[in-house]
């Protein structure tokens, strides 16, 4: 069905409201209602899931409600105040259902609070028919004395879109500046003084085919050492999970690009900060292991028959107080006078024009050398791979796992010197194989930790003997699927290796070099 027109304007300090309200009083009969003044509390997640989506989340009172940018009512819910909101806190409802399918495991957490008053105008034709609706608000921000410009909306009434046209008019013509077809949510959401959208974009850095080396690794480990800190009070606080799983991203691909350049980079990139990187990976992994394992509860009950189940609830418990200790270790170590002094000499290092990074073969041209390093990786990574076998140890699918993670990030690294399709095209492809080594990874890891707890397991309780017997019965259940994970590589690796993915690499790679003539068709 085809929604009613909407129009939003914003005022300005030229114009004000009494003047078109008199203008439309000269064409209609204008009715106000009430007024209502409410607190509106909008929340998005760190990495502005909802925003994306063109939505907007608000508390007022003990009422949640979603939106559209435009202002049409998507779904609500009631609920206690909190300083932050998961799916699950949200009684079961629509509401918690179209949020489940948004946020995942992150947090909604309030971006701005604004006090509004609203005054609704019924317009009328000489028959008392009602032939439009114009809401006016006024808001205050929070911790600002100084209102904001008014907001005026003007609603259509379905068959009435001729006066609606004329009030849409008398508004242009008076000088109220259209907000555009999204309505009034993007403006909301700047008052936060945060830029929405500034942070969750897929990881990319524009380089052009001139840049060195030097200048290239600089801008690509200053974009990661600051999603580094944009995630560091998340984590202190403990708002969600994925500021830590986004951190120790930034670190692993610090890492990675540290590693595929070794042999080019100065020696104090791969001897100081490739350990102070190395232990910064260490004191993140123990918390987010049991993260990984508490997001996944649900599962692993759902994998072990109703008897057994009640077990499983005591290793959860057990893993939440484990952490909570983890988390206190972490925690320090981020405020720490080391992690200080990692990330100011860090910055130093990539900013500094007279150090080592932009001397010496830093100041070759990093496009030829990207070329070279993916032709090489990727051709040691089709010879490890073709060489699994049934018979190969699991280790040898482990070893591929990290070396393909290493090349994906090598791409990832570089993109922008390639073809946006080609290189799309790969990485869909790379992602499946990565899947499948990933799962087979996990469950390896999730085996290992399991049968850690329960050779761990001491005394003949009833708590013990109950843990025991749900501990057991998940090792036998993780153990089928990663078996069956295990049989799924070959067919994924041919799928993976062909002759049609090798040719994409290599006419990828070859396009458009510095130095090369450009082969045939556009880009």
């Amino acid at each position: 069905m085809i929604q009613p027109a909407t129009e939003w304007f914003r005022t300005d300090r030229h114009v004000r409201i009494e003047t078109l309200l008199k203008l439309l009083e000269k064409q209609f009969v204008v009715e106000r209602s009430a007024g209502t003044c409410e607190t509106h509390i909008y929340y998005d997640t760190f990495d502005w899931r909802l925003y994306r989506r063109k939505q907007l989340f608000y508390r007022c009172g003990n009422r949640l409600e979603l939106i559209r940018f435009s202002g049409r009512p998507v779904a609500e819910a009631t609920a206690k105040n909190r300083s932050k909101i998961f799916w699950w806190d949200i009684e079961a409802s629509t509401l918690r259902d179209e949020l489940r399918g948004s946020l995942e495991m992150r947090a909604l957490c309030p971006i701005v609070s604004i006090e509004s008053t609203s005054t609704e105008f019924r317009i009328m034709n000489s028959d008392r028919k009602t032939v439009a609706r114009i809401s006016l608000r006024s808001d205050v921000v929070d911790g600002q004395e100084k209102p904001l410009p008014e907001t005026v909306v003007v609603e259509e009434i379905r068959g009435y879109d001729g006066p609606y046209g004329r009030i849409v008019q008398n508004c242009v013509e008076l000088g109220l500046k259209k907000i555009g077809r999204d309505g009034d949510g993007t403006r909301i959401l700047e008052l936060s003084g945060r830029t929405p959208g500034g942070y969750g974009d897929k990881f990319g850095v524009s380089l052009d085919n001139t840049v060195t080396v030097g200048d290239a690794v600089s801008k690509i480990c200053l974009r990661l050492v600051e999603d580094m800190e944009a995630n560091v009070n998340g984590i202190v606080a403990d708002i969600d999970s994925e500021f830590l799983h986004d951190f120790r991203i930034a670190v692993r691909r610090t890492r990675s690009l540290i590693s595929l350049l070794k042999k080019m980079l100065p020696e104090e990139m791969s001897g100081y900060f490739a350990g102070e990187f190395k232990w910064l990976g260490s004191v993140t992994g123990p918390v987010r292991d049991i993260d990984v394992y508490l997001l996944e509860k649900d599962d692993y009950v759902g994998l072990l028959t109703e008897s057994l189940r009640p077990g499983m609830e005591l290793f959860f418990d057990d893993l939440k107080e484990r952490r909570v200790g983890e988390l206190k270790l972490l925690q320090a170590a981020l405020r720490s006078p080391r992690y200080e002094a990692l990330v100011k000499d860090w910055r130093h290092y990539l900013t500094n024009r007279k150090g080592p990074l932009f001397a010496g073969d830093m100041d070759g041209n990093c496009r030829a050398c990207a070329d070279a390093m993916i032709r090489a990786r990727f051709k040691r990574f089709l010879r490890d791979g073709c060489a699994i076998t049934d018979a190969s140890a699991d280790e040898d699918l482990h070893r591929l796992r990290i070396k393909g993670k290493k090349f994906r990030y090598l791409l990832e690294f570089f993109k922008s010197f390639y073809d946006d399709r080609q290189m799309a095209v790969f990485l869909k492809q790379m992602k499946t194989l990565q899947n499948n080594l990933g799962d087979f990874n996990d469950l390896s890891v999730q085996q290992g930790l399991l049968t850690d707890r329960l050779d761990s397991l001491r005394g003949r309780n009833r708590q013990t003997i109950r843990l025991a017997a749900a501990l057991g019965g998940l090792i036998s259940v993780l153990s089928v699927k990663h078996a069956q994970v295990r049989r799924q590589f070959g067919s994924t690796w041919d799928a993976f290796s062909t002759d049609g993915i090798r040719t994409l690499l290599n006419d990828m790679v070859s396009a458009n070099a510095p130095g090369r003539r450009k082969r045939g068709g556009k880009r």
